[in-house]
């Protein structure tokens, strides 16, 4: 019988499916890709560093038996955080002033925040060694930056090859 953290888990892949499947357009899919396998890039070396140094444990996992070789989170940081970047750039304001751009910035990185501390402080899924949740703020805001910055890039980069 399975508890209810891998419930959540499972939750929160479904979730992340469904949101790919009906909030990124089809048309997008490719830049969706982009932005998805980017972040990637970014969180699992950056988790397994966070884990390492022993800041953060998810003591429950939804394969367990991948805590040999991966003590970071498969879930957030390979589902939910770039489902996350993708509705993140997808759905970025293009003229927004400054202040818009970090209120949005800080909207997307606060609900993740609040996820996860709320998940850290219910559930045996987040263990918060010497982590904070200001910590999880900033580093997702960071991370969003550096993973938009290289989609606009890419986006550019892109334009001239594609056929139509």
């Amino acid at each position: 019988m399975m508890n209810m953290e891998r419930w959540i888990l499972i939750g929160i892949i479904a979730i992340s499916i469904l949101a790919i499947l009906f909030l990124v357009p089809k048309n997008r899919a490719r830049e969706a890709w982009v932005i998805f396998l980017s972040l990637q890039i970014i969180t699992w070396p950056a988790g397994l560093l966070a884990v390492e140094w022993n800041m953060i444990d998810y003591p429950i996992q939804l394969f367990s038996f991948a805590n040999e070789f991966n003590r970071s989170s498969f879930t957030f940081e390979f589902f939910l955080f770039p489902v996350t970047a993708i509705m993140f750039s997808l759905y970025f304001p293009k003229k927004s002033k400054k202040t818009g751009t970090f209120f949005y910035y800080f909207l997307f990185a606060g609900f993740f925040t609040c996820l996860e501390v709320i998940i850290e402080r219910y559930t045996k899924l987040v263990d918060y060694l010497s982590w904070q949740g200001t910590y999880t703020l900033l580093s997702v805001m960071v991370t969003l930056f550096i993973n938009h910055t290289y989609y606009i890039w890419f986006k550019k980069r892109l334009k001239g090859t594609e056929t139509k």
